[in-house]
């Protein structure tokens, strides 16, 4: 066998061997060709040369002809590098011969005992490389690659097996020689990703019997795979909703991403996006949730006051975190559905240092609405779009800094002048720093804006409406481990809100339109907080923290004082008005919320749990409907307008079976509001300057029961949601337009006694998977006029119901998903799925509400009132 390879110095070709030559050993006659001429032979069969006499030759011939005959029976090959030639073996050569590459010369002193080997490893994208490890076998010697991707360690002169190697990326293995002849100084090397089909796995943020371990109760946690696997209108995958199939969360009615947690209303809930605020979560009026699934890395559910470090509203905290970039490699991947398309681009800035992640998703529902040819829906008109982006820096092993931002624009017009536009602008700055193994810390910077805005463009009455809430928010905290058992975090939490409640404007056009403005609300809202987990015994562990809640509302603004036993109409009468000057304090209120949580582990798979949480919330939602809408407004607590607060107890028993497949449990909780706010009959409060003596302020209960039994592994798996639950509300002042139903208990709005869900995956083979949902909960409370006395052909008094005496007829639905993944390939770039599935499946014409006309004839109304169908094709490259 002979290697071909173009001969660049002549003097080479033109070297030959004669009779005289025979019976010089072989490593002679080599030795001696490399004085003569400008050639160095390199092997790792030295001894071999050695051993073996030259005989035979009768004629003059060539070199290159001789060493192929001569080296052919003692197993031996010629690779030539310009005028080095190596003399390997024949598994070498018939292992690396194809790729004159893979044979390296570098440069050393002649006659060199001991030489360096010397390089620099990149990617394919030409990345360097940091940590590869590069090795020589038979020596047991080598080096790893620095920040710069470069390496270096010496060796004993010779010829020599190099073999490379990285994580998830291919091996490289070259025959390495020195020379005083050759011209390179070092080896340059490209490592190429490793595609490799492993078993299926599953990794989890926390261990798989936490349910039964962890000492807080009232949590429902969710990584993104699991969601994403859930059927979803039209293909968009939504966080919140998927959190509503967990016991104890219930939506206020078809697609509305406004949720309900313990019978407390959608403004209760403290909802964070890597700490900064979101006020409104959805799209479209909750057909869609702000959370773009392809950043969001998991989403966590507190139903109660959750940790010391949570603050500001009573009924829950969502935390969903997003997922920081790759650092090791560029990947892209979207989705393109029915109504929406998304896209995410995501990757290194510096390599296993610093990443970007960013996504957006547009939709193009407009063709949809023209498709359902409803005369009510002509001209109508409705798009979102969103942008999230994060990006991520490891300074050095003790301070991590991300960056993270948001922004989301809505607009929908339904058929008429007007246009509602709504948006959201967050960004937030996390700065982890690590002191020590005993002690680390965590500042948090945000700022959070939103805003509606609705657009009447008729050429009489047209108008321009308007209302926002901005914050700013500080968070930060040092976590201190003194001893292996107990964990203890202590910082402050300062958020400084404006608020403009709403404001009118008359368009150029708007010749009757009477501009009108709300005084703008001016507070900061600053908190300490302490907060301890302590593991007591390996059974018995406890969770402890208490939080001081400060509430500062300040000017300025004007307060209205009112004579509350001289009505005029419905509203009490205005005596007097108090003015307050730019930052001049107006109210001042505080509160101390103890948080306390404790956990028994009767067996190493079975607990007890109990806990107790005090919250105020100093910000109200104030709204005109049960679900999120455009128009609904944020106002700050006030002198007539009294912080809301809320106590809460629960227990609960939490069960294992068959090493952590199966989970059952059972939680029972009990509430009590204090300052629960609702509306005196026929209150009018969008831009009304005296909207609180339209606002009551009262009591309320909420209690419950909540049953999971869910199965966590295998080809079937999925969950069984049950929750029992009443809330109801008193509302008794002594004062009779501030008394609702003569001062009894009644339902509220989102009073849903029975609330069922069912979650059923089944896999039917590695590549599909066939899911299905099915959703049932008792109807609404409503008031519905009961009578009424007509006179001739006109209606004269409608008569109504006690509030909330009465119910929408109960809800339920079937979705039906499957999912087709690609088949993995080795090096395959674009991997995707296809996600069919059927939303409403049995087309059920669920009332989202019920409403009455001036005669009293009552119409339902069914958002989604026949099945759905979706295609998504989601990929990754």
């Amino acid at each position: 066998m002979l290697l071909s390879f173009v001969i660049q110095a002549q003097n080479f070709s033109s070297i030959v061997v004669t009779e005289a030559d025979n019976g010089k050993g072989l490593a002679q006659l080599l030795s001696e060709i490399e004085r003569k001429h400008d050639v160095d032979f390199i092997s790792n069969k030295e001894q071999l040369l050695r051993a073996y006499t030259v005989t035979g030759i009768r004629n003059e011939m060539y070199l290159s002809e001789f060493l192929r005959l001569y080296l052919e029976p003692l197993n031996l090959m010629t690779v030539r590098k310009d005028n080095v030639v190596f003399l390997v073996s024949q598994a070498d050569f018939l292992k690396y011969g194809n790729r004159k590459n893979n044979f390296v010369v570098l440069k050393s002193a002649k006659n060199a005992d001991r030489v360096f080997v010397k390089g620099k490893i990149k990617d394919n994208a030409n990345e360097t490389v940091v940590g590869a490890q590069i090795i020589i076998p038979e020596l047991s010697v080598g080096g790893i690659s620095d920040i710069d991707g470069n390496f270096e360690f010496s060796v004993k002169n010779g010829v020599y097996e190099l073999r490379t190697s990285f994580v998830g990326f291919e091996t490289i293995s070259l025959i390495v020689g020195f020379s005083h002849l050759a011209s390179d100084t070092q080896i340059d090397m490209d490592l190429s990703p490793k595609s490799i089909q492993l078993a299926g796995v599953t990794i989890t943020a926390k261990k798989s019997d936490s349910n039964v371990k962890s000492t807080v109760t009232g949590v429902s946690a969710m990584n993104i795979e699991t969601i994403k696997e859930l059927p979803a209108f039209m293909g968009e995958v939504d966080v919140i909703r998927s959190l509503t199939t967990f016991p104890g969360v219930s939506t206020a009615g078809e697609l509305s991403s406004g949720f309900n947690v313990r019978g407390g209303d959608i403004g209760q809930n403290l909802i964070l996006q890597d700490d900064a605020i979101i006020f409104n979560p959805t799209h479209l009026f909750g057909f869609f949730s702000a959370f773009n699934p392809d950043i969001v890395s998991n989403a966590e559910l507190y139903k109660g006051g959750g940790p010391a470090n949570y603050g500001g509203r009573i009924s829950s905290v969502l935390n969903v975190d997003l997922k920081n970039g790759d650092a090791g490699k560029y990947v892209v991947k979207g989705g393109v559905g029915l109504v929406s398309s998304r896209l995410t681009v995501e990757g290194p800035i510096q390599r296993n240092k610093s990443s970007f992640i960013i996504g957006g998703r547009l939709s193009y529902v407009n063709w949809l609405i023209n498709a359902l040819e409803n005369k009510d829906l002509v001209n109508s008109r409705a798009t979102f779009h969103d942008i999230t982006g994060k990006v991520f820096f490891t300074l050095n092993s003790k301070n991590v800094i991300s960056l993270s931002g948001y922004s989301s624009a809505d607009s929908f017009k339904l058929n008429a002048d007007s246009t509602l536009h709504w948006s959201t602008n967050n960004i937030s700055v996390k700065w982890d720093h690590n002191f020590n193994e005993k002690l680390s810390s965590k500042l948090s910077l945000s700022n959070s804006h939103y805003q509606n805005t609705v657009v009447n463009t008729d050429e009489v009455d047209g108008f321009e409406y308007y209302n926002s809430i901005n914050n700013a928010r500080l968070n930060y905290f040092f976590d201190y481990t003194p001893f292996e058992k107990i964990e203890s975090k202590i910082g402050v939490d300062v958020i400084q809100s404006e608020i403009e409640p709403g404001r009118l404007d008359a368009t150029s056009l708007g010749l009757n339109t009477e501009p009108a403005n709300i005084n703008d609300h001016h507070s900061i809202e600053a908190s300490a907080y302490i907060d301890t987990d302590i593991s007591i015994t390996e059974k018995f562990s406890v969770s402890a923290g208490l939080r001081y809640s400060n509430f500062w509302r300040y000017g300025k603004d004007e307060i209205y004082e009112y004579d509350e036993n001289n009505l005029n109409g419905r509203y009490p009468t205005i005596i007097d008005t108090l003015t307050f000057g730019s930052g001049e304090l107006m109210q001042y209120y505080y509160g101390l919320e103890p948080r306390f949580s404790l956990r028994y582990l009767m067996t190493p798979d079975f607990s007890i749990k109990a806990s107790y949480y005090q919250t105020y919330q100093y910000l109200h939602l104030i709204y005109n409907t049960v679900s999120a809408t455009p128009q609904d407004y944020w106002v700050a607590s006030s002198p007539h307008l009294k912080p809301e607060k809320a106590d809460q107890i629960s227990v609960g028993l939490f069960k294992n079976f068959g090493q952590d497949k199966y989970e059952v449990s059972v939680e029972g909780f009990y509430k009590n509001l204090y300052n629960a706010i609702d509306y005196i009959e026929g209150a009018d409060n969008t831009l009304n300057q005296s909207m609180e003596a339209g606002l009551i302020q009262g009591k309320g209960i909420a209690y419950g029961a909540e049953f999971l039994a869910k199965k966590n592994t295998g080809k079937f798996n999925g969950w069984i949601a049950y929750t029992y639950s009443r809330s109801l509300r008193e509302f008794n002042s002594g004062l009779e337009y501030k008394t609702i139903n003569d001062g009894k208990l009644y339902p509220s709005v989102y009073d849903q006694p029975h609330n069922l869900s069912m979650v059923l995956n089944l896999k039917l083979s590695p590549y599909a998977t066939f899911t299905t949902n099915f959703s049932y909960s008792s109807g609404r409370p409503i008031t519905v006029p009961i009578s009424k006395v007509s006179y001739e052909s006109y209606l004269s008094v409608l008569t109504y119901s006690d509030r909330n005496e009465y119910r929408i007829p109960d809800y339920h639905r079937l979705d039906i998903s499957i999912t087709i993944k690609d088949k993995p390939r080795q090096n395959k770039i674009i991997n995707g799925e296809w996600v069919l599935g059927i939303y409403n499946l049995y087309g059920r014409k669920n009332a989202y509400s019920v409403f009455f006309n001036s005669k009293g004839t009552a119409f339902k109304m069914s958002i989604l009132g026949t099945a759905f169908p979706s295609i998504t094709y989601n990929f990754k490259l």
